[in-house]
């Protein structure tokens, strides 16, 4: 089997300079991830029969995934200070999926439908013949949507801060289906609709402050820095089983040292 694809993607973007230190931006971009075949002979007609009677190698592919990204934003430079703020949305169609079922690997692209035959619900059963969807119904399947802040601070010499947010809405539609087609969605993915993507923490928040002031006047110079990451709760399946949750957390990291040592190599350490 072989399968042949094009996509036109690019980006275009508008900005805007109200004032010297002020910039304000406008974006749109499309994406694509090709498709391909799934090798787990799972999708073949019979494997546990070995059944080679009935094969349709159609049934190993999978459709090419796109996105379309909107942002908007403003990038503030002040004196000592500078400050970006961005809005912004992504809808995915197709979105490639691979899940381990507990038994095979499958593959589907997971999209939308305005109107789910059967009904809402019918994608969150046990079957895998409910909640099918006409073509003229199939949306985007993901949406990522959110705010995005970063400030950057400089208050004295030497001494510089950064403090940043991410909040991000990223959830699958309320009504899935398995493929742009029509197909209906696999049982092993009933958790699926209405709820967050797996790995996709809703907000993330960084921090940092370093200091690196001279030593004496041979050029070499001191450093002190730390960072903090926090990372809310998320799901780290592909299928969203309730075992798979992970509860926030924060990573802090620091550097204690000397660098520009005859101006040839640094000493450091680090936590």
């Amino acid at each position: 089997d072989s399968r042949s694809e094009d996509e036109f993607t690019g980006t275009a973007i508008l900005s805007f300079k109200p004032t010297d230190r002020l910039l304000t931006y406008a974006s749109y971009s499309r994406g694509y991830k090709a498709g391909g075949f799934n090798l787990d002979r799972s999708a073949l007609s019979n494997p546990v029969l070995l059944d080679v009677t009935n094969i349709n190698t159609a049934n190993l592919q999978f459709g090419q995934e796109t996105v379309d990204a909107y942002e908007i934003g403003a990038k503030y430079d002040g004196d000592d200070w500078t400050l970006s703020v961005a809005g912004f949305r992504q809808e995915f169609s197709n979105f490639q999926l691979n899940t381990f079922n507990g038994s095979v690997f499958l593959v589907q692209n997971i999209n939308g439908c305005s109107n789910l035959v059967g009904g809402p619900g019918a994608d969150s059963d046990a079957s895998a013949t409910t909640g099918g969807c006409a073509a003229d119904d199939v949306t985007p399947g993901v949406i990522s949507q959110g705010v995005e802040v970063e400030l950057n601070l400089r208050p004295v010499r030497y001494l510089n801060a950064t403090m940043g947010m991410t909040y991000a809405d990223t959830r699958y539609a309320d009504d899935l289906i398995g493929s742009d087609s029509g197909v209906p969605l696999d049982p092993a993915l009933r958790l699926l609709p209405g709820d967050n993507m797996s790995n996709a923490p809703e907000i993330v928040a960084t921090s940092s402050l370093s200091w690196t002031p001279p030593i004496g006047d041979s050029g070499m110079r001191g450093l002190f820095f730390v960072n903090a990451r926090m990372t809310s709760d998320y799901n780290t399946g592909s299928d969203l089983l309730y075992g798979k949750e992970q509860d926030g957390f924060v990573v802090v990291n620091g550097r204690i040292g000397v660098t520009n040592i005859g101006g040839s190599f640094s000493v450091e350490g680090w936590v």
